[in-house]
């Protein structure tokens, strides 16, 4: 399959039965915070809705997709967008369709008005942790051994942003 096929844009109502077995099916437990939701339960509901996905079309099935939200949802916080999925379906992975749809992400939250776009990732998502640093973002802090693992071991939760606004270089107060 070649990357020009692929195809990214908004959600849909209809794509729903699709994401939800896709994140069924993605998360590695060594990556996960919360156990996958059932293939069968509904993905979008009253926080998570068709326009706040996007999702990387590949003929007529859904290689991955990107969640943006709003993190603390008041007033004082409405430049803040959230990351708070990046999926790619394990037979797509190595096609850069994670690239793609951080590339997608990010300029989703520059149309909504967002001065910074933040996630969070565990440490042992090495991968996640090297793809969001390639694309500008930094670690604004770390919160140690906050996830105990299934084999006993510890998980960091790494907190990441990137500032939209070309012009704000993070400086971290004293």
């Amino acid at each position: 399959m070649e990357k020009e096929t692929l195809h990214i844009r908004t959600a849909s109502a209809t794509d729903g039965k699709a994401l939800a077995r896709l994140d069924a099916s993605a998360w590695a437990p060594e990556v996960q915070v919360f156990p996958p939701n059932d293939a069968d339960a509904p993905f979008f509901d009253n926080r998570r809705g068709p326009e706040d996905v996007i999702v990387a079309v590949d003929g007529d099935s859904i290689a991955g997709y990107a969640h943006l939200a709003r993190h603390i949802p008041i007033p004082k916080n409405d430049h803040v967008l959230h990351l708070n999925a990046l999926v790619v379906a394990p037979g797509q992975r190595g096609r850069g369709i994670s690239h793609q749809l951080l590339d997608a992400a990010v300029d989703e939250a520059r149309r909504r008005g967002a001065r910074k776009l933040g996630l969070r990732a565990l440490s042992t998502n090495t991968v996640a942790v090297e793809l969001y640093c390639q694309h500008g973002f930094a670690v604004e802090g770390q919160l140690r051994q906050e996830f105990l693992q299934p084999d006993g071991s510890w998980a960091d939760d790494v907190w990441m942003a990137l500032f939209l606004d070309r012009a704000m270089v993070y400086e971290p107060q004293a």
